[in-house]
């Protein structure tokens, strides 16, 4: 594939920026909201656009301080009006902290920038977007770590799609291969190597557990189950039948694993998830491939459900019967998305209820028990919605859960795309949504982490978008 040289790639990138500042300079000068007065389609538009803003600026920022493809945007700054740390210089509010390559979302960067160069028609504003996705993304190719879909599948999936160059793609191919290769590999206690435990039949790591003694367990993390949707997409494009199957039935043993023991055993009813599972993998033990007991890391207990916890398990349920069609997965991510939007502000309870909000709550329990009020996590509403987008088109029209998941992504994308969570043009914020809640210490503790724009949230968030265009364009066809 021609890439921009490195003179026309600064004319894009300044002509692009000039489309930015116009806009700007056009909605600084209205005194209400443009938004107020725009149908769902309209505020998507809109949305986009933003998104294109401030990805530019994003590039801008980083490309003066000649850190492209060397850090990534993690999460924004929040300058707070007090703070025990006080000695500490931090950044100005809004803007992105730059982590390293090794960060367990770095690729979701990247991943957004092959997004918005399918927003463009003319192939030297397509080639500005890819040849920053690629500058982003070549440092993630060798990189070998528990968040892989997001560093590896959502980054190079898309460059094989779009470069024409066949070399390119079977490198692309390639990388993605052994991504899911890394996911696969049979644990092996005697090295202390392998990912997946095929007595337990999951993927995870040997952990000694926060709360018990000393004991090392097989630990199962919630955040690591969107992996199985590397493990399916190679599955469907490896040459190697014998290895493609493997893949594909570790992906949905995993898969059904952790949809029939997180959150199994809490009270009737209660169905949500748990952020980390351990498993009995000591054959000594009575007690052996047994789950033992569960734990939270970011939520407020080990028992309550964080809600991006949850939205993980609704997208990766979401893809994975829509790789495979096994109704037993379908039934996980309804149960799933079910305890979801039954627990969202909107569905509380007597004066706990918000009328019209969808937007979780960073821990359903905390909300419910303790502050209704509690912050909320765009992240999570944007992964959830992005799940749901991915089930909607495999069921039936007829199928009576379709037009209540589908009300259910209009009044989340709704309300996404209102000042309250997507930020304006003109402000100095460089995320496209706000009031993400990265990690809420000691639950109600002041944080420069709740709060947040989240560079995992504005790619599901954008992610939603699109898919949900391209599930209205496909319903006026039909």
């Amino acid at each position: 594939m021609k890439i921009l040289n490195g003179k026309k790639l600064s004319l894009t990138l300044i002509g692009l920026s000039l489309i930015s500042l116009i806009l700007t300079l056009i909605l600084s000068i209205q005194t209400t909201d443009p938004r107020s007065h725009l149908n769902l389609e309209q505020r998507i538009d809109f949305a986009l656009q933003l998104a294109q803003n401030k990805l530019i600026k994003t590039i801008n920022t980083f490309e003066q301080s000649s850190l492209v493809g060397i850090k990534y945007p993690s999460y924004t700054s929040k300058n707070s009006s007090f703070s025990l740390n006080f000695w500490k210089k931090r950044p100005p509010s809004g803007i992105w902290l730059p982590d390293k390559a090794k960060f367990w979302s770095s690729g979701a960067f990247p991943a957004l920038l092959w997004q918005m160069s399918t927003l463009e028609t003319e192939l030297g504003r397509k080639q500005f977007w890819w040849s920053y996705a690629k500058s982003w993304g070549e440092p993630l190719r060798k990189r070998s770590y528990e968040d892989v879909t997001i560093n590896n599948l959502l980054v190079f999936r898309p460059w094989l799609e779009f470069t024409r160059d066949e070399d390119e793609k079977k490198e692309q191919l390639e990388t993605i291969l052994q991504g899911a290769r890394t996911l696969a590999m049979p644990y092996d206690p005697l090295k202390n190597q392998g990912r997946f435990q095929v007595e337990l039949g999951v993927m995870g790591n040997k952990r000694k557990a926060d709360r018990t003694d000393n004991q090392v367990y097989w630990h199962v993390f919630t955040d690591h189950i969107i992996n199985v949707e590397q493990l399916l997409w190679a599955a469907q494009h490896n040459p190697n039948s014998i290895e493609a199957k493997d893949w594909q039935q570790k992906a949905i043993r995993h898969i059904k694993t952790v949809g029939q023991t997180f959150g199994k055993n809490r009270k009737p009813g209660h169905t949500g998830t748990w952020q980390r599972g351990y498993f009995d993998d000591r054959p000594s033990s009575p007690t052996y491939r047994q789950f033992l007991f569960n734990e939270g890391k970011q939520g407020w207990r080990d028992d309550t459900t964080w809600s991006r916890g949850q939205a993980w398990i609704i997208y990766a349920t979401s893809i994975a019967y829509k790789y495979s069609q096994d109704p037993s997965l379908r039934a996980i991510a309804f149960e799933a998305i079910d305890y979801y939007m039954n627990n969202l502000p909107d569905s509380f309870e007597g004066n706990k209820r918000t009328p019209h909000d969808f937007i979780p709550p960073w821990d359903f329990d905390y909300a419910l028990e303790k502050n209704p009020n509690t912050e909320r996590d765009s992240s999570a509403a944007a992964i959830a919605i992005s799940g749901i987008l991915k089930l909607i088109p495999t069921l039936p029209k007829n199928d009576p859960a379709r037009p209540i998941y589908l009300d259910l992504v209009k009044k989340t994308l709704y309300q996404l795309t209102s000042k309250d969570y997507l930020n304006d043009l003109q402000s100095s914020e460089m995320s496209i949504l706000q009031k993400g809640c990265y990690h809420h210490p000691d639950a109600i503790q002041p944080s420069f982490e709740c709060d947040n724009g989240l560079i995992w949230g504005d790619y599901f968030f954008v992610d939603a978008l699109l898919d949900y265009r391209r599930l209205m364009s496909s319903s006026e066809k039909d």
